[in-house]
């Protein structure tokens, strides 16, 4: 059966992108969404936006690559030589943002003291609410709060489950304002209760004895202590909620689904784009990364190698223009299953890239 044309990326649909104020990358894990998320930054840069990449797992090539010596949770700008504009880049610190979170929301400088010294706090602050989402959300709103930048990139974390994700904000005022905490405000009550629960009274009542032991906290006070101070927070957590909301569908914001041409990438983008389309979520398009782009060989390659060395080449040769048809028919079959415009083709690299040269290289590809 005679193939379709030349697959072909939709390069007036990146360019829309690129001129958003917000992008929010999202894909599963290991389909290279952190470099894509970069890439699109430093292309922004180069055209001359003011520009910020907030990176949830940075490795150190791509710290290398951006040209620093860290990354943390502050703004590092990178140094971009002959760029039309700047470039900041920043890792997600969970804890320190919650810790600068708390400070902003709580009603006086006194609660926030006292939250941030609560040593349950100290120790749950880096696991609350499913802490990487929420506090990639949080950063977000804090950037947009700077209006220093005129794009935001945001390289989710891998995520199966997009709503999940993008729904932290709400879900994290919501516990703040259930019943759960309400019950642990006085948590004697644990203590309390019928006649018929008097074993399960006495042994729990056992296992905080020891813990307090074991741990030197007194649980029962520290834990009334923290749910209580919480209490009063719930009113800035679902403000900062309902504008992490509108943000994320205001008309300046795009996603982008990074994929791979694997069939299970494949599938998971299809449903990343039905779960955003479903909530309201404004989809730019996908980009795929990792794809093999080997055209059919000329009759005449390899002519001027030596019989046996040539057809060892040419058999090679074909061994990737197969995987080429593999990743086009399932890009193709991706387009057919929905109507999301794919943005780029990024070819798989032989290495990531690991200065910013490459990365530049690399932009220019996407651009």
């Amino acid at each position: 059966m005679a193939r379709e044309g030349a697959l072909r990326a939709d390069a007036a649909g990146l360019a829309r992108l690129l001129a958003q104020r917000l992008i929010v990358c999202v894909g599963t894990g290991g389909v290279g969404k952190t470099t894509t998320a970069a890439t699109l930054a430093l292309a922004a840069a180069r055209r001359g936006r003011p520009t910020a990449v907030i990176t949830v797992d940075p490795s150190r090539r791509l710290k290398d690559a951006l040209g620093l010596d860290a990354l943390a949770s502050e703004p590092r700008r990178v140094p971009l030589a002959g760029a039309a504009a700047p470039l900041d880049a920043m890792a997600l610190d969970t804890k320190r943002t919650f810790d600068h979170l708390i400070a902003r929301v709580a009603p006086t400088p006194e609660l926030a003291e006292r939250i941030l010294a609560n040593r349950l706090y100290q120790e749950l602050s880096s696991e609350l609410g499913g802490s990487s989402e929420y506090m990639a959300m949080e950063k977000l709103h804090e950037l947009l709060g700077l209006d220093r930048y005129a794009l935001i990139v945001v390289d989710t974390p891998p995520s199966a489950d997009v709503r999940e994700l993008l729904s932290a904000p709400l879900r994290m005022s919501e516990l703040l304002a259930s019943q759960a905490v309400h019950f642990l405000k006085s948590p004697a009550s644990i203590l309390g209760g019928s006649q018929e629960s008097g074993l399960a009274r006495a042994t729990l009542a056992a296992v905080l004895r020891a813990l307090e032991r074991w741990t030197g906290l007194h649980l029962l006070s520290e834990l009334a202590d923290f749910a209580g101070s919480f209490e009063q927070l719930v009113d800035g957590f679902r403000a900062r909620a309902a504008a992490i909301r509108d943000a994320l569908h205001a008309a300046d914001t795009s996603f982008a689904i990074v994929t791979s041409p694997e069939p299970n990438t494949v599938a998971a983008s299809l449903d990343f784009d039905a779960e955003l389309r479903a909530g309201g979520y404004p989809v730019a398009g996908v980009i795929a990364n990792r794809v093999h782009r080997f055209p059919p060989l000329a009759a005449t390659a390899g002519a001027w190698a030596a019989p046996p060395l040539r057809e060892k080449l040419r058999a090679n040769y074909h061994d990737f223009a197969a995987l080429a048809r593999r990743d086009d028919d399932a890009l193709r079959a991706l387009g057919r299953a929905s109507a999301t415009p794919l943005l780029a083709i990024v070819p798989v690299l032989e290495e990531a890239p690991a200065s910013l040269d490459a990365l530049s290289a690399l932009a220019a590809r996407l651009s």
